[in-house]
Order: C-alpha cells, then sequence, then structure tokens
C-alpha cells in the first residue's frame, strides 16, 4: 500500500476553521486570575510547530500505521514514522512496530528504531525485547516477582532467564503458583518446563499442579478448599502450602469474610510467598476486625515498598495509636502527611492537629510565559487536535490530544507544569489543566488543581437536590475531570457518567427528556439528583452512596458491616480496587473543594464519618 502524507483532510481543517470563527461565543468560564509573578522564569520550550494541516494529516494516517505495526507490516509504520516528527502518536507507532519486531526476532531493524526511542516513552514490553537480545536478566530478576500475567516480551525475558538458571529459583516457582491460580496455565507450563520440571513430567512440576484442585478460580470458593488443603499439606513443601492458604485467605477477605480469611491467612509460616495483593489483604482483615495488634505485625512484615505506602504508614500509625504507642504513632503520620495531597496524607495531617489547606503557595503564570507557552510546538499539537475533536465530536482524535498533551509535558519542571496548565484552562483542556498542576509537589495552584468551571449550573442543582456542592464538585472532577462528552467503557455519559438507563430512570420522575443526558445543563441535573437520591437510599450516607454511585447501591450495602463501622475502613475494605479508589479519591476531593468554597466541613474525618450497621 503507497503511503500519502498528503491525505486530504478537509472535513477536520473545515471544522476546526468553524471553532475559531464561533469562540468568541464559546468563552470558558472565567480562568483564574493571574498575577504578577514573582519568581524567576525558567526555560519555556520553543519546539517546532507544524501548520494544522499537517498535524490533521498525521492523525488521519496514524491508525492506519499504528495496525499495520501489530501486524507486522513494516512499510507503512517506517513510512509514518519519516515523516511524522517528534509526538505521542510517532512514539506509539514505534513502540507497536518494536513489539512485533521483537516478536519476529527482526533485530537489526529492531536496533536501529530502539536507538530512536526516548527512553521516557519506552513501553516496558519493548524493554524487554531489547533486554532479551542482548542476554541482559537484571530486570527479570524483578519481573518474576509478579504472579499475573506479563507482556509476552517480558514473559520470553523471564523465561530465557529460567532456561539460563539466572533466577531465584523461589520466586520462579512462586510465579509458577501464581500463574496457575489466575488461569494462565501455559505461561505456568513455559516456565516450569524452563526450570526444567515441566508441571506434568516431574515430581514438583507435579506437586506445583496439583495445586490446581485448591487454587484455581473455582476451586478457591469451594466450601472444602481448606479441608483439601489441610489434607494435602503433607505432600506440599512449606512453600506451596503457605502460598496456598494466600490464595484462600485473600478470596475470603474479598468476600468480606475476615474472620475465616485470618484464620487462613495466620496458617502462613513465610509472609514472603504472599504477593503484595494477598498482604495487603491480610492487612485488610485484620482491619476490619480492629484487631490492632495483629494489623501492626502484618504491616511491619510487608515488603519496603508496602510498609513506605501512606496507606499503610497511615494504618500503622493507627494501630500504635489505638495500642496506648502515640510515640511510635507520631512520626508515621508525619511520614504519610508529608507524602502529597492523597487521602491518607490529609487524614494523617488531621490525626497530627492540622486541617487541609488550599492557600496557593506560587503566583500564577505570568500571562507572557503563558502566551509563550501556547506557541510551542508540541503544546500546539495537542490543541489543534483537542479543539477539532470538540468541533466534530471525534473521541478518538480527543484521546489522541490527551496523550500529545501528556507527550508534550513529560519532564517539565514545576513551573513549567504549572504554565501549561494554565494554557490548558484557558483553552476549556480541563482535564489535562487538572494532569499537570496535579503533578506538582513543592508548588501548589490549588484553583488549577481543583478546577471548578459550570460553577454556577453546579451549585444551582446541587441546592435543588440538597447536595453539598463540594461533594458534586469531588464526584466530578473523579468521574469525567470536566470532560464535556466524556463516555466511559461500559456506557456511562458526560460530566457526570450517568449511564443511559439511569437517565431514563432519573427523566421520569423529575419531568425532564433523557435526551437531556447528553447536555451539560441536563447531565449536571441528573447526576445531583441521582447523588441525592443515592445517600437517601442509602441510610443518608455519603460515603456509601459515593461507593454506590460507582458501583451500584446494593454493592454498597453488601459492604456494610454487621456493626457501626468507621467511615474509612469502609472504605479501604471495599473489595472492588476501582471502587475503593474512587471513594477515597472522591472524598478527598470533597474536602480540598469545601476548603476552596468556604464551606465549614473541611475534616476529611468527620466527612468519612461512621458507616451504618447493615
Amino acid at each position: 500500500m503507497k503511503f500519502n502524507p498528503t491525505l486530504t483532510v478537509s472535513l477536520t481543517l473545515l471544522a476546526a476553521s468553524l471553532l475559531a470563527a464561533c469562540s468568541s461565543n464559546n468563552q470558558p468560564a472565567a480562568a483564574p486570575e493571574v498575577q504578577t509573578a514573582n519568581r524567576p522564569s525558567d526555560s519555556i520550550p520553543n519546539r517546532h510547530s507544524e501548520s494544522e494541516a499537517k498535524i490533521l494529516s498525521d492523525f488521519s494516517q496514524y491508525q492506519s500505521a499504528l495496525d499495520a505495526a501489530k501486524r507486522g507490516d513494516d512499510m507503512l509504520p517506517q513510512q509514518f514514522l519519516a515523516q511524522a516528527g517528534d509526538s505521542a502518536m510517532a512514539e506509539n507507532v514505534r513502540n507497536e512496530w518494536l513489539k512485533n519486531l521483537g516478536a519476529r526476532g527482526q533485530w537489526s531493524t529492531f536496533q536501529t528504531e530502539y536507538k530512536k526511542l526516548n527512553a521516557q516513552g519506552r513501553a516496558q514490553e519493548v524493554q524487554c525485547y531489547a533486554d532479551l537480545h542482548n542476554g541482559d536478566y537484571s530486570k527479570a530478576a524483578e519481573l518474576v516477582k509478579a504472579t499475573g500475567r506479563l507482556p509476552a516480551g517480558c514473559t520470553r525475558l523471564v523465561e530465557a532467564a529460567a532456561a539460563s538458571g539466572r533466577l531465584n529459583t523461589d520466586d520462579a516457582w512462586r510465579r509458577v503458583r501464581g500463574l496457575l491460580s489466575n488461569s494462565q496455565t501455559t505461561d505456568a507450563r513455559n516456565l516450569a518446563a524452563a526450570l526444567g520440571n515441566p508441571l506434568d513430567g516431574s515430581v514438583q512440576g507435579t506437586q506445583e499442579y496439583s495445586l490446581l484442585s485448591v487454587i484455581g478460580k473455582n476451586a478457591r470458593k469451594s466450601a472444602s478448599a481448606a479441608s483439601t488443603l489441610s489434607a494435602m499439606e503433607s505432600n506440599l513443601t512449606r512453600a506451596q502450602a503457605d502460598f496456598a492458604w494466600g490464595v484462600l485467605g485473600h478470596y475470603q477477605a474479598q468476600s468480606q469474610n475476615m474472620a475465616t480469611a485470618l484464620s487462613y491467612y495466620n496458617r502462613v509460616s513465610d509472609r514472603k510467598q504472599l504477593t503484595d495483593e494477598q498482604l495487603e489483604w491480610y492487612a485488610r482483615a485484620a482491619l476490619r476486625l480492629q484487631r490492632w495488634g495483629e494489623l501492626a505485625g502484618i504491616i511491619q512484615s510487608m515488603p519496603a515498598k508496602l510498609q513506605n505506602n501512606p496507606t499503610w504508614q497511615y494504618w500503622l500509625a493507627r494501630s500504635h495509636a489505638a495500642l496506648g504507642n502515640g510515640s511510635r504513632a507520631k512520626p508515621l503520620y508525619e511520614k504519610a502527611a508529608a507524602s502529597g495531597r492523597n487521602f491518607y496524607a490529609l487524614m494523617a495531617m488531621e490525626e497530627l492537629g492540622r486541617r487541609v489547606s488550599t492557600q496557593n503557595n506560587v503566583a500564577d503564570a505570568r500571562r507572557s510565559d503563558v502566551n509563550r507557552m501556547a506557541k510551542d510546538g508540541a503544546i500546539n499539537r495537542a490543541l489543534v487536535l483537542f479543539k477539532t475533536a470538540q468541533a466534530t465530536g471525534n473521541s478518538k482524535m480527543r484521546s489522541q490530544a490527551q496523550a500529545e498533551w501528556r507527550f508534550a509535558t513529560r519532564g517539565f519542571s514545576e513551573d513549567n507544569l504549572l504554565t501549561a496548565a494554565q494554557v490548558a484552562y484557558d483553552n476549556q483542556f480541563y482535564d489535562m489543566a487538572i494532569n499537570n498542576a496535579d503533578r506538582t509537589d513543592h508548588k501548589l495552584n490549588y484553583n488549577l488543581r481543583y478546577l471548578s468551571p459550570f460553577k454556577d449550573t453546579t451549585v444551582r442543582y446541587a441546592a435543588q437536590a440538597g447536595v453539598d456542592p463540594a461533594w458534586v464538585y469531588g464526584l466530578i472532577r473523579q468521574e469525567s475531570r470536566f470532560v464535556m462528552g466524556a463516555q466511559s467503557h461500559v456506557g456511562a455519559q458526560g460530566l457526570m457518567q450517568v449511564m443511559p438507563a439511569t437517565a431514563r430512570e432519573i427523566a421520569g420522575k423529575i419531568g425532564m427528556n433523557s435526551s437531556e443526558l447528553y447536555t451539560m445543563d441536563g447531565n449536571i441535573r441528573m447526576g445531583t439528583w441521582y447523588m441525592a437520591d443515592a445517600r437517601r437510599r442509602l441510610q443518608n450516607n455519603e460515603v456509601m452512596a459515593t461507593a454506590g454511585y460507582n458501583a451500584g447501591p446494593s454493592r454498597a450495602r453488601r459492604w456494610q458491616a454487621n456493626t457501626p463501622l468507621e467511615g474509612a475502613i469502609y472504605a479501604e475494605t471495599i473489595p472492588f480496587n476501582e471502587t475503593r479508589d474512587y471513594v477515597k479519591k472522591v472524598m478527598t476531593n470533597a474536602t480540598y473543594y469545601a476548603s476552596l468554597f468556604n464551606e465549614p466541613q473541611t475534616s476529611l474525618k468527620q466527612r468519612m464519618g461512621t458507616v451504618p450497621a447493615r
């Protein structure tokens, strides 16, 4: 197929022109006032700018080049990369092409293209193929500790390292068990064979394979799983038995059977056999039952990377405090509080007697810097794609605009991140404004980090529904990052990610047309009404309502305890990773918005409150 770099893009160019022509009628919400900067400006990038036609032409050919790279057609990727310049599109095509070249063993071309790839944008699988070709097994020693699926190139690297005798065999067999427990039997068989003990042709391999009768996805759910494992235990190594008890404990903990989970976990003699996820659920089981002494011991047995996570710094501090060891709790609270603006940083601050602050500690970017940043070629590429996507409703182009923006701002200093955030805000690219402002650790602009566009509409409908505007904004920030046309993989729509079926139900109850779901005004009205309804149906509890908004009211009820439970413990023991993270982020966002809106309720711990008994 002949590559045509001048493919016509008249429709998208026309749309972009129409957007520019009508921009005076579609001004963004008032931006945070730009103050005179008192700091020295560091270097604003000045990368080569391309014409709008060139940018849109590249995008029109990007998907074809990407598909060709994935299927092993070398001509299209090569031609695309020859003219696409330095962009996220080019980087992604090169990464996909390199994966395919590595899989095919085309090492000469692989090496040539690999040298052109910025190390910051190198896909993990590409690095694995490079290491495989070079016989460098240093990263395989860490990869083998993962017990889930790895990219194909990394799987090959681990197997090659195993066959070369370059892996810790305990780690490697632990991975075999993890793969079996996740029904990835082909990868498990290949790794066992590389270790010299096939699953169906050696004593150890046969033992490992026998664990499927306990740790398989269906087997672990059986009421007889524990008794089966007990009966097998004398024929297993200690490592095999420990891993199996970890699988059973993990399943019971995620099923909210915390006492049973602890009893299974406590049969593990070497906690190093447990995966990070199993260890975290071991801790959550003790936390849910508020067995503070056990919880402290579990956290202290975690690997350093988990112990240094603010989640477990905070709960270890709480354990010490509950056991009367305030002097041991305080330095852990300090460490968690210093970790940023996350849920546990704020919870730890409050334990230390401090409160949330939304006072900016840096002046707004100078207008001259903002104007210079907007002219940078990489920033401009993202803006061209974003504006055209907005005009045409092209969701794929909008996603690529996000990728180009992240590419353009990669490696930025904090000053430049905040300047770029202001550029994004000025252009209503709200999600990328938040992305940039969120990435600063020392220079903080809360007006950009916690944007509040559409405020008149949001506050009005929040008042009508009787819900806290800060809670609404906390939810929108997490749901859509203020992307007007956001659509989830399951079909949720708009700023507040309301499902069409839910919209039809809401519309019938409050006298709306369900098609208003797709408007900014209608989406916010429906979403705020649904938040209020979820809270009403869930014992007037914001934490449960937040969980219910994400995962459904019936699940939020299922996760209650038989007795009243601290809201933070309820949130931390939600079995769905997405919902657990969602609840903590929404409630943290709400606390920051409350401070920005000068509301009285700015304590996260008070906001989390107590979840009533089931």
